[in-house]
């Protein structure tokens, strides 16, 4: 009987597990429109470095003499550091942002590519479904 319990038990937290680590994940193009790319330049304000995707926010000038604070989700936190952009991002620099904007219009990006204060473009999304 204890190890039915325990088989049960053990059962139900694999199934909790796998459950919560589904919904933690999105379908991109339930959030962003995946066939836009809209690109900004702004002053970097904030890097949130959490999992599974970082943010990053940015000060942009919206034209109108009006700045506004937009955000960017990154590709995986490994990835960033695989790129070698982790130390390279830093508050107070400017950056050039191609991302898939979101489809409710509000100021949130998923990142395509960076453009560096340098120059460096790395691009960081794949436009290609078959390179996934």
């Amino acid at each position: 009987m204890k190890k039915l319990i325990k088989t049960g038990i053990f059962v139900l937290t694999g199934f909790v597990l796998q459950v919560s680590v589904a919904s933690a994940h999105h379908a991109v193009q339930a959030q962003f429109d995946v066939q836009q790319i809209e690109t900004f330049t702004g002053v970097m304000t904030d890097v949130e470095l959490i999992n599974p995707h970082p943010y990053f926010h940015l000060d942009v000038d919206t034209g109108n003499g009006q700045i506004e604070n937009w955000s960017v989700e990154s590709v995986a936190l490994q990835a960033l550091r695989r790129a070698g952009l982790l130390k390279r991002l830093r508050v107070g620099d400017t950056f050039t942002i191609e991302g898939h904007p979101s489809r409710n219009g509000e100021p949130i990006y998923l990142m395509v590519a960076i453009t560096l204060p340098d120059g460096n473009r790395l691009t960081m999304r794949s436009l290609d479904p078959s390179a996934r």
